[in-house]
């Protein structure tokens, strides 16, 4: 008998594959439903990878990506697009390489799942809880529910998610679990989070977004990372692709007691000097123009009219009328609009957990305890994470995958 405790993806896949090799699997799921995070991932249309290469994949994920070298040979991005067109599922891919079901539609990725479960004959339980893993001489017999029922069981595979987004039951279970029988629990923290901006700017600019800009984040006026991509204003901050991305380091840099700042730079195409020559040449052939609506061409009119009060140049200023200070004012701001990070959102927020259960401790080829033998685990309570991109999902199903053979 095999029980994988947790109904997330990568608990469903971990399922999905041991029962392929005609074990008997029951399934633990503590909610009324499977997947309930799955459903909100990509704003409801699931991300579900990215098409990359596969030393790609590794490289999209923080510090302890090669742990996840074994799972990705085993079951990689083409393998995961592959198990979904068999079933009928097919799938498209986006911007920056991001595979989305062709239904834009998360239920669509859950419902074959389901079905899957139930074509593989596996037992599940929801609405219930694990208390205990259950071990005997350092190997495991089966798990204790918190209603007293008693599984036995010869594998146990703990698959429980992390700490993000606790409203669908990601409260770090199995986290508690792994350090109860003795298991090294690396800090958690948020990952994929937006940032808090020190400035009443971001309200004014709110739902604006930016696309092909680059995002510089600094720690005590050094650069710590430069990445190119999206962003978009929130009330508060700043979120999007690059901010997710972001959001680690920025999170490492002031645990370390570091001032962190960020700079947007909207032309990265250009550097200051050709930005300059294109202004000076838009504005020339425009000479009944405003300033206001020369800078239309380069960034939207709310962030523009904040660029312009920043400069302290009238909006109504005819654009030829400009003198060369206020030209040079206005491209260092549209190359490095500065902002002071004030925080992360909370860790139930964020979209992925970093730290968990130490990868030192696991056997990277089968996801196996190295303390507890039959006792394996997947998915995000492992210490992995990556960038936003479809590259959490990949893992989740990759480790479950590999977990169930």
């Amino acid at each position: 008998m095999i029980v994988i405790v947790g109904g997330g993806p990568s608990g469903m896949m971990a399922a999905i594959s041991a029962a392929s090799n005609n074990n008997e699997v029951t399934l633990i799921e503590k909610n009324e439903h499977l997947g309930r995070k799955l459903l909100l991932t990509g704003g409801g249309r699931c991300n579900l990878t990215n098409i990359c290469e596969p030393e790609e994949l590794i490289h999209n994920f923080s510090k302890t990506g090669n742990f996840l070298r074994n799972a990705f040979k085993t079951f990689d991005n083409k393998d995961l697009i592959l198990f979904f067109a068999e079933r009928g599922l097919k799938t498209k891919v986006e911007e920056d390489g991001r595979v989305f079901p062709v239904t834009d539609k998360a239920l669509s990725v859950l419902d074959l799942l389901e079905e899957e479960l139930k074509r593989s004959r596996i037992k599940v339980l929801v609405n219930t809880s694990v208390k205990k893993i259950n071990v005997s001489q350092d190997a495991v017999t089966g798990v204790l529910c918190k209603n007293g029922t008693i599984i036995e069981a010869d594998k146990v595979i703990v698959a429980t998610g992390g700490l993000s987004y606790k409203a669908t039951g990601s409260t770090g279970d199995g986290i508690k679990l792994a350090e109860e029988l003795g298991h090294r629990i690396i800090p958690v923290k948020p990952a994929l989070a937006a940032l808090t901006l020190k400035s009443i700017f971001p309200e004014r600019l709110e739902g604006i977004s930016l696309n092909d800009v680059k995002l510089i984040v600094k720690a005590d006026k050094k650069k710590v990372m430069s990445e190119k991509g999206s962003i978009i204003f929130t009330k508060n901050g700043i979120s999007g692709p690059i901010t997710l991305s972001a959001s680690s380091k920025v999170i490492d840099c002031a645990d370390e007691g570091k001032k962190v700042s960020l700079e947007i730079d909207i032309m990265p195409m250009l550097d200051q000097k050709e930005f300059e020559e294109v202004l000076i040449k838009k504005i020339s052939g425009s000479s009944v123009k405003t300033i206001k609506n020369v800078l239309k061409e380069f960034a939207p009119t709310r962030l523009g009219d904040l660029l312009l009060e920043l400069s302290r140049i009238p909006q109504d200023k005819k654009a030829n009328q400009l003198t060369s200070k206020e030209r040079k004012d206005l491209i260092m701001l549209l190359k490095g609009l500065k902002f002071d990070i004030k925080d992360t959102v909370s860790l139930e927020k964020a979209q992925v957990t970093r730290g968990g259960v130490s990868v030192k401790e696991i056997d990277p080829t089968t996801m196996e305890s190295k303390k507890v033998k039959g006792l394996y685990f997947a998915g995000e309570m492992i210490d992995i994470d990556g960038n936003c991109g479809g590259f959490n999902l990949q893992a989740a199903f990759s480790t479950g995958y590999l977990a169930g053979l």
